[in-house]
């Protein structure tokens, strides 16, 4: 079981370039990802994104990829391609109607050359992906060692809910006697005996009303399958959740049913929704 909170970072370097990878893990209903680079990752984001998927299924992702190089490269500007590009900025600045100094026209077009003659080598792309490999590994074991924590936390709360069931199952049958002597007395002060059909009838369907036999023995399995799912491979935070809604259900019928358990029964919803909080982290 891992938590959807984690942090990594690598690098990979050669001799003329060096790539540094950094990712923030966050919870989230799916898998969503964003990219930024301080270079055009152009059609290589796929593949970027396919390296993600494979060690992430769920929660918010943040990659950031840095591209440094180590050497300065020689001039790769085409002359020609520049003049062009000064030229249609100037004509398009004279059409709109705004001025745009010389000076800011040719930066403009400088930039934009530089990024249009921009390819990403196949050297770099190896390095991008062994450094997010890495940072990818880091995340995974910081997730799991938040999922370790978060596994304890979860634990602790499962016994409490598991004590408060306790009390509820300690303390069921003497308010179903209470409720079969209520109807005792009624019938005593109508002159009716025990045995009387109506009186017989009166107690069975007040104690089918109050019978939680099945809310509870739902409830223990929905409490056994969540603690085996924390000790479950991959992603299992949806199935807890689904547990979770079953549970809440199971003990709001319960208290409708019996109302005298009341108490009890606050506690564990109150256990329940705790348990939400720190499942919608889950991984």
């Amino acid at each position: 079981m891992r938590s959807m909170t984690g942090l990594g970072k690598a690098i990979a370097e050669d001799e003329e370039r060096k790539v540094t990878v950094f990712i923030k893990t966050l919870n989230g209903k799916g898998l969503d990802v964003s990219i930024r680079s301080n270079i055009n990752l152009y059609e290589f984001e796929f593949e970027v994104r396919n390296k993600i998927k494979e060690y992430l299924q769920r929660g918010t992702v943040s990659v950031l990829v840095q591209v440094e190089a180590k050497k300065p490269k020689g001039n790769v500007v085409n002359p020609d391609a520049l003049v062009s590009t000064f030229q249609f900025f100037k004509d398009l600045a004279q059409r709109s109607g705004f001025n745009l100094s010389d000076d800011m026209a040719f930066y403009a077009s400088l930039r934009y050359v530089e990024m249009a003659e921009e390819e990403l080598e196949e050297e770099t792309k190896a390095l991008i992906i062994q450094a997010l490999t890495d940072a990818l590994k880091e995340v995974v074991k910081s997730r799991e060692e938040e999922g370790a924590k978060l596994k304890e936390e979860l634990l602790s709360r499962l016994r409490i809910i598991r004590e408060h069931l306790k009390n509820i199952l300690e303390n069921k049958d003497s308010i179903l006697e209470r409720a079969k002597k209520r109807v005792l007395e009624k019938a005593k002060e109508l002159k009716l005996p025990e045995g009387n059909p109506t009186v017989l009838s009166e107690i069975s369907l007040i104690l089918s009303k109050m019978d939680i036999e099945e809310e509870v023995t739902r409830f223990k399995v929905h409490l056994e399958r969540f603690e085996g799912l924390l000790d479950a491979e991959g992603e299992v935070g949806r199935k807890l959740e689904f547990l979770l809604q079953e549970m809440h259900r199971e003990i709001n019928t319960l208290g409708n049913k019996m109302p005298e358990l009341s108490q009890w029964v606050v506690e564990i919803k109150t256990e329940v929704d705790r348990l939400k909080q720190q499942v919608a982290n889950i991984e």
